[in-house]
């Protein structure tokens, strides 16, 4: 009997450590989870496109440009500036990727609080399927064009269509997704598509047809914005920083050394990052006024 006794008690000994040791892991895994979710919270959150414009962030981030005691920096991807704005509007970044059309509309439309921290070398060319028959502007004329509402994409469709002049109408589709817009140029499904870099150099390849550039317009629309719904400033300084570091070294070696990052974050062949063009960055500097002047009364014609 003692020695049955003795047994119900080992058993009963293990079965109580157990359930401490269980109790103790899973506390120790709440612990974890609560640190991440803080480290998560406190990092200076970046909302980015595969776009050439957002090089800079990807080599900070990737090769490590930035000071970790003062800024920890995560890249959030998106495919569809639609997806930057929803990410800004409800405070998931602290910083987003964008154009000036879409970021004063945000700020007068649905009054989100912002600034810009530079403005970048973002540019878009509207290029024409080669089926289309479109050679030039004016032969959009009945034709579809893929483009964003209340963005860069949109103002420019305007100056397009009021220079060339064509005959009927020219309609406009949004395509958000800039995958999707080369798929379905690839398979010829529209007349016409806005395209930044590298997206655009990859239309090219398939012998479709450039009707306008807006990087010869004199009007230069890319920004990287700063959200002000809480103080980052320490953050911000070390992030402009790391960015201005990223700039210096792409100038200095061309976007093409750059290779891996591309092919990573951007999807591109090595045979398409070849036949790229020699694009040039700026340091931080803030958007120009005749900048912010060009968009002012497309945006305030904005109605929503």
């Amino acid at each position: 009997m003692k020695y049955i006794n003795y047994l119900f008690f080992l058993f009963f000994s293990v079965l109580v450590s157990c359930s401490k040791s269980k109790d103790r892991q899973a506390s120790e895994l709440q612990h974890i989870k609560e640190e991440q979710l803080a480290k998560y919270k406190a990092a200076f959150k970046v909302a980015v496109m595969p776009t050439m414009d957002c090089l800079p962030a990807y080599l900070l981030r990737d090769s490590l440009l930035y000071d970790s005691s003062k800024v920890d920096v995560i890249l959030k991807e998106y495919n569809a500036q639609m997806d930057c704005d929803t990410a800004m509007l409800y405070h998931r970044v602290q910083a987003a990727f964008s154009d000036l059309v879409r970021t004063e509309r945000l700020k007068k439309r649905k009054k989100l609080l912002l600034h810009y921290l530079t403005s970048t070398n973002a540019s878009w060319k509207l290029i024409a399927d080669r089926q289309a028959k479109v050679i030039k502007p004016a032969d959009l004329s009945d034709k579809i064009v893929a483009m964003t509402r209340f963005s860069a994409t949109d103002f420019f469709t305007d100056k397009v269509v009021y220079k060339a002049k064509p005959k009927y109408n020219v309609f406009r589709v949004q395509i958000n997704d800039v995958f999707v817009r080369l798929r379905m140029l690839a398979n010829h499904e529209i007349d016409a598509y806005w395209f930044e870099e590298p997206q655009a150099t990859v239309a090219m390849q398939g012998d479709n047809v450039l009707l306008y550039d807006t990087s010869e317009s004199g009007i230069n629309l890319g920004v990287l914005a700063i959200m002000d719904n809480e103080n980052r400033s320490a953050q911000e300084a070390a992030f402009a920083e790391a960015y201005n570091n990223a700039v210096k070294l792409i100038n200095k070696h061309g976007v093409k050394y750059f290779a891996g990052l591309i092919k990573k974050y951007m999807g591109l062949t090595d045979a398409q990052i070849e036949a790229l063009p020699n694009i040039k960055y700026s340091t931080v500097e803030p958007p120009r006024k005749v900048d912010l002047l060009s968009i002012k009364s497309f945006v305030e014609n904005i109605k929503r």
